[in-house]
């Protein structure tokens, strides 16, 4: 890697930083880590066993190192929602949320420039958030936010397409906002050594600006007493610690001082002129790449739990219950023209209401057309650990279930006709429909696997 001495200087002085040690992991492997889906409980050790395990990540329960990078793509159980590819460092904030969050139930959590879609299942997966709202203003990145969505199997996740600046429009509502705001990238260098061609002062300054824009619209939708989580992949000051003094100078937030283990590397900083508590992330001291965080309470008391609007009655509520387990946890169902959604109840007010101002891409988890009386179930339905475990089911083993994701033909031995759910592992990867001695496959067309296996 060849470096850009303006990028070295811009990092003179700043704490944690250590040129030499800094350019040397750089010549290193980049860490593989993954975070499991709670809800898909299964062994890693048993999955991984090619790859190995090398450790847990330290900050997060649910993350695991690997001694070497599988093929993910050929891996069904990804496919499976059953575990994320997801960098250790940005993992970090599941520890900053068990930090402040602890027993609480039923609050509103918004990711406001939520694709991929990572930190968000994060967010979906503990227990405190009732609804999640995962925002993505480039329309073209809300396709793979709703499929990692789809396979990750929450129910009480909803997805819009807006601008921070439409957003703000729902007012202050959440108890957390997370703004892992665009930026410069130089937190990824090892990764993609390309970024450091595109990294220059005068990038780092137009970052800076367009964060500063999107936190305005951030502050304004944190509810008193809520939280506010602001992140990067910068080691720029300019986009970390001067937004930290940013949020600061509003005069809404105090900083929130969180606990960190010293054995786990992380660099703990100050912003310049308000001393916000900051966290940085280094390659040379963790087992993970370049990251940048804080966190901020807004002052102020703290919001009543409000009412959940009560949905109404569900007129195809038989035909549906049949596919899912009993008992599951308060349900609501809504219908747009014949497709069934299904959203927990905490969730449904707040889809009601918030539809009327964002496009609303997915509204909970969609079950599928209801034809004639019969529900044609979705994939999404598939992906749901509410998911009726007495339905029909097909077992396979990896080589046929490559073929079903790759939406070829699978045969098997025998099965009855109509609806089968298809697992590897012990999990679903999706439907298939025996029709006249023949195995339909029901996988999502635009999500096949194209590559061929080693």
């Amino acid at each position: 890697m060849e470096w850009k001495q303006q990028f070295l200087a811009s990092l003179d002085g700043v704490k944690g930083f250590e040129k030499d040690a800094f350019i040397h992991a750089h010549q290193t492997a980049a860490p593989v880590s993954i975070r499991l889906n709670p809800s898909k409980a299964f062994d890693p050790k048993d999955v991984f066993a090619a790859a190995g395990i090398m450790g847990e990540v330290p900050w997060c329960p649910d993350g695991y190192y690997l001694h070497n990078r599988p093929v993910f793509t050929l891996e069904p159980l990804l496919h499976a929602g059953a575990f994320y590819v997801q960098e250790a460092s940005s993992m970090f904030i599941r520890h900053v949320l068990d930090s402040v969050f602890q027993q609480d139930k039923n609050l509103k959590a918004l990711d406001l420039c939520a694709a991929p879609g990572g930190k968000t299942t994060l967010i979906a997966s503990l227990p405190y958030f009732g609804t999640v709202l995962a925002n993505e203003i480039i329309q073209s990145r809300v396709g793979v936010l709703a499929e990692n969505m789809v396979k990750w199997g929450s129910s009480h996740v909803l997805i819009s397409n807006n601008d921070p600046e439409e957003v703000a429009r729902l007012g202050e509502q959440f108890d957390l906002v997370l703004t892992d705001a665009p930026c410069s990238g130089s937190g990824l260098f090892r990764k993609d050594e390309a970024a450091m061609d595109e990294w220059s002062p005068a990038a780092v300054e137009l970052c800076a600006a367009r964060q500063k824009r999107i936190l305005q619209h951030a502050m304004s939708l944190v509810k008193d007493g809520g939280y506010l989580l602001y992140s990067t992949c910068s080691y720029s000051l300019l986009e970390n610690e001067a937004n930290a003094d940013f949020i600061m100078a509003s005069g809404l937030f105090e900083s929130v001082a969180i606990e960190v283990k010293d054995e786990w590397g992380i660099v703990k900083t100050e912003s310049a002129k308000h001393h916000a508590s900051c966290f940085r992330f280094y390659p040379n001291r963790l087992s993970g790449e370049g990251f940048f965080c804080a966190m901020f309470r807004k002052t102020g008391g703290s919001a009543s739990a409000e009412d959940i609007q009560q949905s109404k009655p569900f007129p195809a509520a038989r035909i549906v219950q049949q596919w899912l387990q009993h008992p599951i946890p308060d349900m609501a169902f809504h219908m747009k023209d014949n497709t069934v959604f299904m959203l927990e109840a905490a969730s449904f007010s707040a889809y009601q209401e918030w539809s009327g101002f964002l496009k609303i891409r997915k509204s909970g988890l969609k079950m599928g057309d209801l034809i004639r009386e019969e529900l044609v179930p979705d994939h999404e339905l598939a992906m749901s650990p509410y998911l009726n475990r007495e339905l029909p089911m097909i077992e396979l083993d990896k080589e046929k279930a490559i073929r079903y994701l790759r939406k070829d033909e699978v045969s098997v031995d025998r099965a009855a006709l109509g609806w089968h759910i298809v697992k590897y592992s012990n999990q679903a990867i999706g439907w298939a429909k025996m029709v006249n001695g023949r195995l339909k496959n029901h996988y999502p067309l635009n999500w096949r696997i194209l590559m061929q296996a080693r």
